[in-house]
């Protein structure tokens, strides 16, 4: 498999985490391209390949040593009798225009790449954009390339371009967008594909309280994937550029400090430039948007937790998506007596899989899960190994 993505998204220090955890079960291999690269250099004139030079290298070359690491790292896992073989690499690296890199953009992945690896899987891992950014900022590496938050969306956005275009080629293989929010225990039932994929909808515009949604997430991650969209962070950047232009005495100021909600606690991310996020607001917007469709289109079904009464714009948007262009199974819970819109319900090929009334929540949701448990072999859209 290809575990792929921009650069300082916590890619390997994910990988890292998780491989010991999967070698409890599963031989595995470790393939770091850059250190595959570092084998190969010298043989190309670079007998010091390091992260500080390698953008030093005339492109021609760099090209050569990548292709180079390639052919080696697909040699391996041929000659391999590892269970599972993870190959780790950047998609895309943005760097300083100059001569051979006047576009500013470099590829660590090409589509010729990717096919010649031809993984049975690929994941492009990304974390929310002030993380990244709070990341490469200390990182003396990366805190002189410009990094900004509309920089970091862009490399997102091209990194999961790339994928998108492989995965629509004749030797389709699977993919998937992962947070690494997500669970590393999610990450190895993804490897597996022992479990089918779930999309988890719901409303987040103006709510506060997600226990229960995650108290669902816990249930079904039982015999289930649970793929949570809100495992990345971005919401927030939108939420708090949208309040600021409400309040008038935020209009003149040049920074915003923004709260984020994580499962380990509330982290604030202070005196972001007004001015950056200006320039991301747009990308990010359009981001959170595709991204969410691209995932429904990557998973097998798609649970609708209604937590309020309050109609969403996202949720009846993934419905439609996932009924009408996915063609998922679609379950619903609504704890709620009064029936939801009738243009909702319209986009619910199977009313039995609404699970509505002013039950014990508790109850309902073990309804729901016991009812996807006795179904989701019949669903057309999971196949298990």
């Amino acid at each position: 498999m290809l575990v792929t993505g921009p650069p300082g998204n916590g890619r390997d220090e994910y990988l890292q985490q998780a491989i010991p955890l999967l070698e409890t079960t599963k031989k595995v291999g470790y393939h770091h391209v850059f250190a595959y690269m570092q084998k190969v250099a010298s043989s190309f004139g670079v007998p010091n390949l390091t992260r500080d030079n390698v953008f030093n290298i005339a492109q021609e070359r760099l090209d050569d040593i990548r292709n180079q690491a390639f052919t080696l790292v697909v040699e391996q896992i041929a000659t391999s009798d590892n269970d599972i073989d993870i190959v780790s690499t950047p998609a895309i690296f943005r760097v300083r225009p100059w001569a051979d890199y006047h576009t500013g953009e470099v590829n660590g992945l090409t589509l010729e790449l990717v096919t010649k690896l031809n993984p049975s899987l690929i994941l492009v891992l990304i974390d929310d954009l002030l993380r990244v950014r709070e990341s490469l900022l200390r990182d003396p590496h990366w805190s002189d390339k410009g990094i900004t938050l509309a920089s970091l969306a862009d490399s997102r956005q091209l990194a999961i371009d790339l994928i998108e275009r492989h995965y629509q080629v004749p030797q389709k293989c699977k993919w998937l967008i992962f947070a690494k929010a997500h669970p590393i225990q999610s990450f190895i039932d993804v490897l597996l594909h022992q479990k089918p994929l779930l999309y988890i909808s719901y409303r987040i515009t103006g709510e506060s309280d997600f226990k229960p949604i995650q108290r669902l997430i816990e249930k079904l991650s039982k015999h289930f994937v649970c793929i949570d969209p809100y495992a990345i962070k971005d919401w927030g950047i939108v939420q708090a550029y949208d309040d600021a232009l409400l309040e008038p005495s935020k209009e003149s100021t040049d920074v915003l400090s923004i709260k984020v909600s994580y499962p380990d606690g509330d982290k604030i991310f202070p005196d972001i430039p007004k001015r950056e996020i200006e320039e991301a607001i747009d990308m990010i917007r359009n981001q959170i948007v595709h991204r969410d469709l691209l995932i429904i289109a990557c998973t097998h079904a798609t649970v609708i937790h209604h937590n309020s009464t309050k109609p969403s714009y996202g949720v009846m948007t993934e419905l439609i998506q996932s009924a009408t262009e996915v063609m998922h199974p679609v379950y619903v819970l609504y704890p709620f007596k009064r029936r939801l819109s009738p243009f909702f319900e319209h986009y619910l090929s199977r009313k039995d899989r609404m699970l509505m009334g002013e039950k014990d929540l508790n109850v309902l949701e073990n309804e729901l899960v016991e009812k996807m448990i006795a179904e989701y072999s019949t669903w057309t859209t999971w196949e298990p190994r």
